[in-house]
């Protein structure tokens, strides 16, 4: 396996992949898209709410993360997300709907509502909305 790498992924829930062998994968750092092939050098970067993939061969694999710190060092990628789902995991009804509950919550901008968790919901529910276009186009 000296041109794969190995990712793992993991929440406080449960571990998402575990030392999967893959070609290159893209992580959502605060920083922007970030690309990693084997023989990347060694770093920590924080990570935001976003899509994290992965290329096997001709397979790509999608998941949603959001928050948390991804570790690269000596052909390993280790991504300790907040939380995560798999792409086929993901509701497109329930996200649309959950996109539209945030909205909506913006959009009071009472006394009541935690704009932060209001915010988070809002990107959280994109995230999860663009994952459910992306697996539609690949069927």
């Amino acid at each position: 396996m000296e041109n794969k790498l190995l990712l793992s992924i993991v929440t406080p829930e449960r571990p998402l992949v575990e030392n999967k062998p893959v070609d290159f994968a893209v992580l959502p750092a605060y920083e922007g898209e970030m690309g990693i092939l084997p023989g990347h050098i060694s770093f920590v970067v924080q990570l935001k709410e976003g899509i994290l993939r992965y290329r096997e061969g001709s397979a790509e694999e999608y998941f949603s993360v959001h928050g948390g710190f991804a570790e690269i060092h000596g052909g390993r990628i280790s991504v300790f997300a907040e939380t995560g789902e798999l792409a086929k995991e993901i509701d497109e009804e329930r996200a649309r709907q959950s996109y539209q509950k945030a909205k909506d919550a913006l959009s009071m901008r009472g006394e009541d509502i935690d704009l932060d968790s209001a915010q988070a919901a809002l990107r959280r529910a994109a995230v999860r909305l663009k994952i459910a276009e992306l697996k539609k186009r690949r069927k």
